[in-house]
């Protein structure tokens, strides 16, 4: 795993920024209402448990997660994350949990929906990411996975080579790179869409 920003420290700056519509219509190509809108996407995909890997502050998906009848399951490896998911959280029944991707605490195939958002991209191998993730789903189990990809505009794809410059994040991969990688673990019922620089992926696992 890439070297990480002291998110402990830095929550609630980074709640600032990364929900800020102009920061990620300029830096990313994207509005933000669509991390929201995937979010409640994949918490409409079922009924059983999901499982959201990478929290983080749930600045986005906290409305969805409010509204949600189904057991919800968050885990971010930052204490200071939590907390703000916490916060936002307070009046549900949504468990949090401290712990990393590669160690998560679950016994295999007990999520019918997981979801990693906005999080791969900061690992250096992405696609160990997914690897880590797959073990997660129930069979017939649906995956919802957005991270930054080096297929947006000029802007875009600088801003994203400087964060690597800077150990922020992982180094840039492509959409194509992004479907490749997912189709050994998921066949071929998946899709990859990519609105700016933001690339969202949708799979499902045979039953």
């Amino acid at each position: 795993m890439t070297a990480q920003p002291d998110y402990d420290r830095h929550a609630r700056l980074y709640d600032r920024l990364i929900a800020n519509r102009v920061y990620n219509r300029l830096a990313w190509g994207v509005d933000p209402a669509r991390y929201a809108a995937f979010t409640a996407e994949a918490v409409a995909s079922g009924s059983g448990p999901m499982l959201d890997v990478g929290c983080g502050t749930a600045v986005f998906s906290a409305a969805a997660y409010r509204a949600a009848s189904r057991p919800l399951t968050l885990v971010d490896g930052s204490a200071g994350m939590l907390a703000r998911a916490g916060e936002r959280l307070a009046a549900t029944t949504v468990e949090l949990v401290q712990a990393d991707l590669f160690a998560l605490p679950f016994a295999p195939g007990g999520f019918e929906t997981v979801g990693c958002f906005a999080m791969l991209h900061v690992l250096d191998d992405p696609w160990a990411g997914l690897l880590a993730l797959r073990p997660q789903l129930a069979p017939g189990g649906s995956l919802f996975v957005s991270m930054l990809v080096a297929d947006g505009a000029r802007r875009s794809r600088a801003y994203l080579r400087a964060l690597h410059r800077r150990g922020e994040v992982g180094p840039p991969r492509s959409a194509d790179e992004l479907h490749a990688a997912a189709v050994p673990l998921f066949g071929d019922d998946l899709t990859v869409e990519r609105v700016g620089a933001m690339a969202f992926l949708r799979a499902r696992v045979a039953t």
